[in-house]
């Protein structure tokens, strides 16, 4: 299985993913509910925007998963330190 690949969540459980793409079809609704009289290619370089934002959440936080999941590296062992006191 490749390190990257996660299991769908089920409805009852929390999903980063899915919370920022319904964030993110919650505001194209409202953006796009008024065209504001920009032309076309605004919106359809718009709509390609939000793909790729979430393109990159979802990489972003596939990421942030993997960072937790992988084991930390043992800490190293440190040698004794002298200390010479002085009178």
């Amino acid at each position: 299985m490749d390190e990257h690949t996660t299991t769908q969540p089920s409805e009852e459980e929390f999903s980063w993913e899915r919370w920022i793409w319904q964030g993110l079809q919650a505001f194209r609704r409202t953006l796009f509910r008024y065209d504001f009289g920009l032309p076309e290619e605004f919106w359809r370089h718009l709509e390609n925007a939000a793909h790729e934002l979430l393109a990159a959440g979802r990489i972003l936080l596939r990421a942030l998963l993997f960072r937790r999941r992988r084991p930390s590296p043992p800490p190293e062992e440190r040698g004794a330190i002298e200390i010479e006191w002085e009178d």
